[in-house]
């Protein structure tokens, strides 16, 4: 179970004497084991996640754009010339089917969308608006 380190409430104020605004955000600090994560109202942000999947999305959009232009004939040939397993390019190059959206906040380092490497790996679906449901915060249990 999740330890619960702080929790906030929006506020702005005009501190007059110091002259600044003073901004509290909602957020809450969640440690499990060695890990603390930080979750914000549109949701939770993991950084190391994201950097996996912004690194995996980059990948597959290059190694995508590698075989659009004939450098490699095959996955299999491009798997023997970066020193990767031809699944893992598969599944990096299936990322560059997310919808643009997702894409960009993999990229932008957002919570709006429920995204792990785990997730992205898995099969998802190719229709954008059902990629939309499938990785929003709301399907999540």
């Amino acid at each position: 179970m999740a330890k619960v380190l702080h929790n906030g409430e929006e506020t702005v104020e005009f501190l007059e004497e110091e002259n600044l605004i003073k901004v509290t955000l909602p957020i809450r600090l969640y440690h499990r084991g060695g890990k603390t994560t930080i979750e914000t109202p549109t949701g939770a942000i993991d950084p190391p996640e994201m950097k996996q999947l912004q690194i995996a999305l980059i990948q597959g959009h290059r190694w995508l754009k590698m075989l659009i232009r004939r450098k490699f004939p095959s996955v299999k040939a491009l798997a023997e010339k970066e020193k990767v397993d031809k699944a893992r390019i598969s599944k990096c190059i299936r990322l560059t089917c997310l919808a643009p959206d997702i894409q960009e906040d993999i990229l932008c380092y957002q919570g709006k969308w429920h995204l792990s490497m785990k997730e992205c790996m898995k099969p998802f679906p190719m229709l954008w608006s059902e990629q939309r449901e499938h990785f929003s915060q709301d399907s999540v249990q």
